[in-house]
């Protein structure tokens, strides 16, 4: 897992449920901060108000939340 980029672990979420209940567990954010630090040109720092991996969803997704609430 040291080699992932965000867009991985996104994948990776998708891919079963017992995966995404530990990639998207507060446990695994230094997964999410060093597959963020394996981009050629890193992205600023998340932001505090979102979780890593929504940060990785809104760099890296290919879907729209805007007006979803």
């Amino acid at each position: 897992m040291f080699y992932l980029l965000p867009v991985d672990l996104l994948q990776l979420c998708r891919c079963c449920k017992e995966l995404r209940g530990v990639l998207m567990s507060r446990r695994s954010t230094h997964l999410w901060v060093m597959a963020r630090s394996n981009i050629f040109l890193p992205p600023p720092e998340c932001p505090e108000d979102l979780s890593e991996p929504a940060y990785a969803n809104l760099l890296f997704g290919d879907s729209c939340t805007v007006g979803a609430n």
